[in-house]
């Protein structure tokens, strides 16, 4: 890795300054207590401690607030040409984004917390837009006309929202304001990348009603190619649209409502074949015996390797079987209101929250081409067509969510009192639906499965500044959860709520049943914060996170789960497994305890500022997932949705430190460093036996690189063609390997972005952009699809590779 970086760097030649990102140095426009900061636009970093951020839902500068976070202004995003969240992760180290399950089933995961690929899991990193928090389905949202980003790292939920083990990132779009204005920007890059979008700000009733509109139309060909003919993978086809209004009828009245659409039709995302792991005579042979086992398993062998030989000549290439290019059709839309009304001290606040999913996709999860049974084997004249996976999953939810906040400020005290409300239910029938080592004829596992979950608490917390210099920090919560699924395998389609679960009353022993779990946890924070200094902040504080219970579905009911025995069972050894002593999940609970410091320095004229921050969790009851695809035949009628079930496994220890240092020796340059190192411990199992399922300290899942850093730059050139300024940007990102799957993880990469901006070309508002990203070429996997062991092969998602383009920005 060292050598690697060195000789990237070296590269880059006389760049090598401006090769690295730049941090969120624009200053942040300043909000009301109640609101969510919004960054200005800005040609010219401005000093850290400008930054102004809401993380303790009051606006504070950034270097004054006593936990660990990180803020990225619209300039910060523009520079390093973040086209959606899951970009972010190379500005945010520390912070990574998974994709297991297609498109739009993305999981954040910081600090080692993150979310197993399977059930309607709550978040280990929550993500909240305009204030709503977002599940994992349709939370990977494009970043148009964003006002700015928040990290927040460790455990939340004294404060607002829902409660979480790792952290928060909130993404604020831009507010309507009252001078009409607005922008239009076009983009075109390789791939036949093209982009439109735009915003129009009309002050309706001169500051009293306000209205913002905008959009986004995304267009790509596909970045995968098909190796063996057929359409490509990965390609982009979005439509985005937001409508803003902003009501101030008195100045202690505000009301911000917002609605959000999004929709896209795509193929699936083309896959890499990176390994066998075992010949497919160990699949065959105990069910059809060892010679015929022996035959059709060297058939199977002998083109899998001639698909993994072709793969390693097509790193962006994916293989197309009869699914063709598969398909990852989303629509997404919300509304949402936040009101506030301030008497004197005291704010009252209200913020609503209704949304909308849906997300269709199929995908070839083997990652091979067409694959054949040999018909000598079968007594067919002619070879068998055979399917190893195929994976398809429908989802339907609507999600609705309320809280309600009661506010106090006073000289040396301010406290902040509220209850959240969130309710999910299905929205449609939902299920997914798996061919798992399957021929032409054999009945697919179609599974419904419709989840509510329903989730209330109360937080409270409180800030009482000692003296000048020392605030002590304390804050409650207290979280209920409840979780009631209907699932199994119920005809040839999905199967709405209502129906499952009029099947269910019947109670026969078929799958098909009502799964119900409750559970409730106190969560906590208190601290301490030092301004040892004017520009010196102190800071100890210790936390306690909650994630809820949940249930595996559908019922385990019948002999294939139950531990009955069956010829299809158990790979051909007759004996199945019994799943019902995992058929709920438990509560899990992380106790951390965080130390920092945030230093804003001026020395000979050279702004900047150090902040560090060093952590210990134990994490208790870590959730993980197994796989039972080789153990239970995938028609069985209460086969696990997913192929898998999430299991309670372990007690973790982890612990790390990060660092965010950047210095501006002049006004025109920003150098800065951004940087997570993460360690995590087994310190036991807590997984019983699992029949036929191998589960040590190795295979826990580890979502975070041991290390993750980005170099930033930032510089105003000394040259104003038409009297407008070039503004070069770059960012080099590094991570050492990352999680995969069952303890597995992906080799780490280093990645260099660039991007050079001219502004305000003959004062005219308009801007002409150039950018790069990945420069240096790096063939890297980004995520994992199927690493697991049990598996005959597997599979994981490359990172994009190099894009560049142009970009066209007017300002009115």
């Amino acid at each position: 890795m060292k050598t690697k970086f060195v000789r990237i760097v070296a590269g880059t030649g006389l760049c090598a300054m401006s090769v690295l990102p730049v941090q969120a140095w624009a200053a942040d426009g300043p909000p009301t207590p109640d609101q969510t900061a919004e960054a200005q636009s800005s040609a010219a970093p401005s000093l850290t401690g400008e930054i102004v951020v809401t993380a303790r839902r009051r606006e504070e500068r950034l270097q004054d607030v006593p936990v660990s976070v990180v803020a990225f202004s619209d300039t910060a995003l523009e520079r390093s040409s973040v086209q959606t969240i899951a970009d972010i992760r190379t500005i945010s180290p520390g912070l990574t984004f998974s994709s297991e399950g297609g498109k739009d089933n993305t999981s954040v995961s910081l600090r080692g917390i993150g979310q197993i690929p399977t059930g309607e899991v709550t978040p280990g990193v929550v993500t909240y837009f305009a204030n709503v928090p977002l599940a994992s389905l349709g939370s990977n949202v494009p970043t148009f006309d964003i006002g700015n980003i928040q990290v927040l790292k460790g455990p939340q939920g004294t404060l607002f929202g829902r409660n979480t083990l790792g952290g928060a990132v909130l993404i604020s779009p831009q507010s309507p304001g009252q001078d009409f204005g607005g922008y239009l920007q076009g983009t075109y890059g390789n791939y036949d990348y093209r982009e439109v979008q735009g915003a129009l700000n009309v002050p309706v009733i001169a500051d009293v009603l306000a209205i913002r509109v905008a959009g986004q139309i995304r267009r790509r060909d596909p970045m995968t190619y098909s190796i063996n003919g057929g359409d490509g993978f990965n390609d982009v086809r979005q439509d985005s649209a937001r409508a803003s209004v902003l009501f101030t009828p008195a100045d202690w009245l505000k009301s911000t409502t917002i609605f959000d659409y999004f929709k896209a039709r795509e193929s699936a995302s083309g896959y890499y074949l990176l390994r066998q792991n075992f010949s497919f005579t160990d699949l065959f042979a105990p069910s059809v015996g060892a010679a015929a086992g022996s035959l059709i398993g060297a058939s199977l062998d002998a083109q899998t390797a001639q698909y993994l030989a072709l793969q390693k000549q097509n790193f962006y290439g994916a293989f197309t079987d009869d699914s063709g290019s598969g398909r990852a059709n989303r629509r997404n839309w919300g509304i949402s209101n936040d009101t506030s009304a301030s008497f004197g001290q005291f704010t009252l606040r209200n913020i609503f929250g209704y949304r909308k999913n849906r997300s269709d996709q199929l995908i070839n999860t083997s990652a091979l081409g067409p694959m054949y049974l040999p018909g000598a084997a079968l007594g067919s004249p002619v070879d068998v067509p055979f399917t190893v996976f195929h994976a398809a999953a429908l989802i339907q939810r609507q999600y609705l969510t309320d809280e309600v906040q009661f506010l106090g400020s006073f000289d040396r005290f301010n406290f902040i009192v509220g209850g959240f409300y969130s309710h999910d239910t299905p929205d449609g029938p939902s299920g997914s639906t798996f061919s798992a080592f399957t021929t032409p004829g054999t009945p697919a596992a179609v599974v419904t499965a419709n989840v509510r979950n329903t989730n209330y608490a109360a937080f409270g917390q409180i800030s009482y500044k000692v003296t000048d210099a020392v605030t002590l920090n304390a804050g409650l919560r207290y979280s209920w959860d409840r979780v009631s699924a209907c699932g199994g395998a119920i005809g040839t389609s999905y199967a709405e709520d209502s129906t499952c679960r009029s099947l269910a009353e019947l109670n026969l022993p078929d799958g098909i049943g009502v799964v119900s779990n409750r559970g409730s946890a106190p969560s906590w924070t208190i601290g301490a914060d030092w301004k040892a200094a004017p520009d010196l902040l102190l800071y100890v504080v210790s936390r306690r996170g909650y994630r809820g219970v949940n249930v595996n579905t559908p019922l385990f009911e019948t002999r294939f789960t139950t531990g009955g025995t069956d010829p299809a069972c158990g790979s051909g050894s007759g004996q199945c497994v019994d799943l019902r002593p995992f058929q709920k999940t438990g509560k899990e609970t992380l106790t951390d305890i965080e130390i920092g410091e945030k230093w804003t320095f001026n020395i000979a004229g050279a702004h900047g500022h150090i902040n560090t921050a060093a952590y210990y969790s134990k994490y208790k009851n870590a959730l993980q997932f197994l796989n039972a695809q080789t153990l239970i035949p995938a028609s069985a009628p209460d086969s696990p949705t997913n192929g898998s079930f999430g299991v309670n496994a372990a007690d973790l220890s982890i612990y790390g430190v990060e660092l965010d240092a950047a210095v501006s020796p002049s006004r025109n340059l920003t150098v800065s460093f951004n940087g997570a190192y993460t360690h995590m411990r087994v310190d036991k199992l807590t997984l019983p036996d699992v029949e036929g399922i191998s589960f040590t300290s190795s295979d826990v899942n580890k979502y975070a690189p041991t290390f993750s850093g980005t170099f930033s730059a930032n510089w105003t050139l000394p040259v104003r063609p038409a009297d407008g300024d070039l503004v070069l940007s770059g960012d080099l990102f590094m991570t050492a390997d990352f999680g995969g799957q069952y303890g597995e993880k992906l080799p780490g990469y280093n990645l260099v972005n660039m991007r050079l901006d001219w502004e305000n070309i003959a004062h005219t508002g308009v801007d002409l952009s150039f950018f790069v990203r990945n420069l240096t070429k790096e063939r890297y996997f980004a995520a994992a699809d199927v690493l697991l062991k049990s598996f005959p092969v597997n599979s994981v998602a490359v990172g994009d590779p190099r894009t560049y383009g142009v970009v066209a920005k007017v300002q009115f």
